[in-house]
């Protein structure tokens, strides 16, 4: 039974050729998990928890447009310097891309679509490297982490003296520090922050165009988390976030005339987990974020506008439920869902010579009640794991296994058995 299992692994990787991101046991888990468990993939996010993860080797893959045929990919290692980590551990890693920082563009054009900027920095940017350092000391450890994603373009026009120029620089760079910290026999806590830059810089020759960059072009996050094992079968983890954006363009004489530019939000989250354990082969995860909470709105406004705007969606409250099961030595299943109780709102400001007013509408239905939920396997062999989230639809479609689950493919459905997998060798 095990080779059967192994063949039909091996052949479902080959026929489907898509897999994904380094992240696959939390996402398997359900995409809010991640602050309430342990995992590799949280160096991350959570930088001091690098010397716990040392000496990995990681490949990932992913393809999250099934229309094109060359998945995309993520190398990284970690390494412990010195005997046991004595002088720290140092990782670095290198991927493809990097995705855009404003996630919430899509939200935010649901709630409000004639925001002319609510999608500034959304963009994918080619090339990237991942700097990361971590020491460990008898009761603390602490983290740093560096990131750089950059692209130029440049295009020279020249005919008879009828010339151009035009150049672009976009990059994401960005510097983090963590902390982790044991506090008595049974707490520990986790701190870390981040800050990165963003550049956005379009120079034209021809002064009708003008020039512009993002001013000031930032993101600021912080986090805490702290993991209380009350006894031998619960561990309560509350968890607290926050986070800000401001992507700006510099207002520009005949570009921008009497409206509002860029844009800025900020999300804040409180939640509290408890990882249970039933027995040495299940762990399940229950978690609940009381108030969850994301409000934009433009970076500025010119100075003949006279309208102020904001859009919100909060959660109130979202729940996380999720099992983990050793189901043998060499297999582990997953699964889990989340649940959001969410409201959007939009607010509109007038204040003119002929008086002002407030206009204010919300709603609640089934899109702001977001349901989602994974499925996964992990497979463990000696020092190499790996893990996968399946697709939802082949526990009913399992004749299709074997041939790459192409049904719908045009109709832009999930067409391969695998739609994420990482896989790792501890050395």
């Amino acid at each position: 039974m095990r080779k059967v299992i192994l063949l039909s692994l091996a052949a479902i990787l080959l026929l489907s050729g898509t897999v994904m991101a380094t992240e696959s046991r939390i996402m398997a888990l359900g995409g809010y998990t991640a602050p309430y468990i342990c995992d590799d993939a949280n160096v991350y996010k959570w930088y001091a928890t690098l010397p716990s993860y040392s000496n990995l080797l990681i490949v990932n893959m992913w393809n999250y447009d099934y229309y094109y045929d060359e998945p995309d990919a993520a190398f990284a290692m970690t390494y412990a310097l010195g005997e046991e980590g004595k002088y720290g551990t140092i990782g670095m890693g290198f991927m493809r891309q990097t995705w855009g920082l404003n996630e919430n563009y899509g939200l935010v054009y649901d709630i409000y679509d004639s925001w002319e900027d609510y999608n500034i920095a959304e963009w994918t940017i080619e090339s990237k490297y991942i700097v990361a350092y971590g020491y460990q000391m008898e009761k603390m450890a602490f983290g740093l982490y560096f990131s750089r994603a950059s692209e130029r373009y440049n295009e020279e026009y020249d005919a008879d003296d009828d010339s151009y120029e035009y150049e672009t620089i976009d990059a994401y760079t960005t510097i983090g520090l963590g902390f982790r910290m044991d506090i008595g026999d049974n707490m520990t806590l986790d701190l870390a922050g981040d800050y990165t830059k963003v550049t956005d810089e379009r120079t034209y020759t021809e002064d009708e165009d003008g020039d512009w960059e993002l001013d000031p072009g930032k993101m600021m996050s912080v986090r805490g988390r702290m993991f209380y094992e009350w006894n031998d079968e619960i561990t309560f983890v509350p968890y607290v976030s926050f986070k800000n954006r401001d992507f700006g363009y510099a207002p520009i004489e005949n570009w921008y005339e009497d409206e509002a530019y860029g844009y800025k939000d900020m999300e804040l989250t409180f939640g509290i987990g408890a990882n249970m354990t039933v027995n040495e082969d299940n762990m399940i995860l229950f978690a609940v974020e009381p108030y969850s909470m994301m409000k934009a709105e433009p970076s500025g406004y010119t100075d003949g506008y006279e309208y102020t705007w904001e859009v919100k969606y909060r959660v109130m409250p979202r729940f996380i439920l999720a099992l983990e099961s050793d189901l043998t030595d060499w297999l582990t299943f997953r699964t889990g869902c989340s649940k959001d109780l969410g409201k959007a709102s939009y607010k509109e400001e007038w204040d003119g010579d002929e008086g002002s007013y407030t206009y204010e509408e919300s709603w609640t239905d089934e899109e702001w009640d977001a349901f989602s939920w994974n499925l996964g396997l992990g497979f463990h062999f000696g020092d190499f794991d790996i893990d996968c989230v399946i697709n939802k639809v082949v526990p009913f479609k399992m004749g299709y296994w074997l041939t790459g689950m192409q049904n719908y493919y045009y109709e832009g459905y999930e067409s391969t058995p695998i739609s994420m997998i990482s896989a790792k060798y501890h050395f």
